[in-house]
């Protein structure tokens, strides 16, 4: 908010210097103000209109707002523009998963790879679509290709834990929970997800440390609570069992 308004007296003092409405348009962004981030990428293109990422980013707040068609034309036009330039056809992909077009996301994520192989992001949104369609091989391996690229992802292991777990590779699954967690201590779904392949695999006393977490941040959480109940139960702690029965 401060840089905001810094912007906007240095835009009342001087309003040609294009890199100011840059700067409150990415200050307008972080706030989910998009509106008015789009007014300053206008402005700014009107000023240095042969500037690629002042139409990325106009189209990025278009795709926020939920007008998806605005954001497909501005997409066109910076992709007939800068045909090299892989994020706009990575974003293109994000727009047709945002209308659950996913033949057409698929199509415009593998154009962002032919273009940049060693772009993590699209090996990750690629994952993720092959998640959904249950390819869980393919899943795998464009996780991993993500990894390989950004291997400190937390949310890439566990969505690659997910898939291993359909391909009954639970060594596997656990490492990347282990691996995640090492990462983003505090990620809610990575000691949830680790607390259910724990108990799956009898760790009983390690399932009921995660399910603890869990339900620091939950009480009220009812799966949490029946499956640490079922853990007490198991190893002998009676009254636990029946505070979370």
């Amino acid at each position: 908010n401060g840089a905001e308004a810094d912007a906007s007296k240095a835009i009342e003092l001087n309003p040609y210097i294009t890199g100011l409405y840059d700067l409150r348009g990415i200050s307008r962004i972080r706030q989910e103000r998009y509106e008015g981030a789009i007014e300053d990428y206008s402005k700014a293109i009107t000023l240095e209109p042969d500037n690629r990422n002042f139409w990325y980013n106009r189209a990025a707040c278009y795709m926020e707002l939920k007008s998806y068609d605005k954001a497909l034309l501005q997409l066109d036009t910076v992709i007939s523009r800068w045909e090299k330039y892989a994020p706009s056809y990575l974003l293109k992909a994000e727009v047709y998963l945002k209308t659950k077009d996913t033949l057409a996301a698929e199509r415009w994520i593998d154009k962002s790879l032919q273009i940049d192989s060693f772009n993590a992001n699209a090996w990750r949104v690629r994952a993720g679509l092959a998640l959904h369609k249950e390819q869980w091989k393919a899943a795998d391996m464009y996780f991993s290709k993500a990894l390989h690229l950004k291997p400190k992802d937390a949310g890439s292991l566990i969505n690659r834990a997910l898939a291993r777990l359909r391909l009954n590779n639970l060594r596997g699954a656990m490492s990347d929970y282990d691996e995640a967690l090492e990462h983003d201590p505090n990620n809610f779904l990575g000691h949830y997800n680790r607390g259910l392949l724990r108990q799956q695999v009898g760790d009983d006393n390690r399932a009921i440390e995660d399910f603890d977490y869990v339900l620091t941040f939950e009480p009220d959480n009812v799966m949490a609570l029946l499956n640490r109940a079922t853990l007490l139960d198991r190893t002998g702690d009676l009254r636990g069992a029946i505070r979370d029965y």
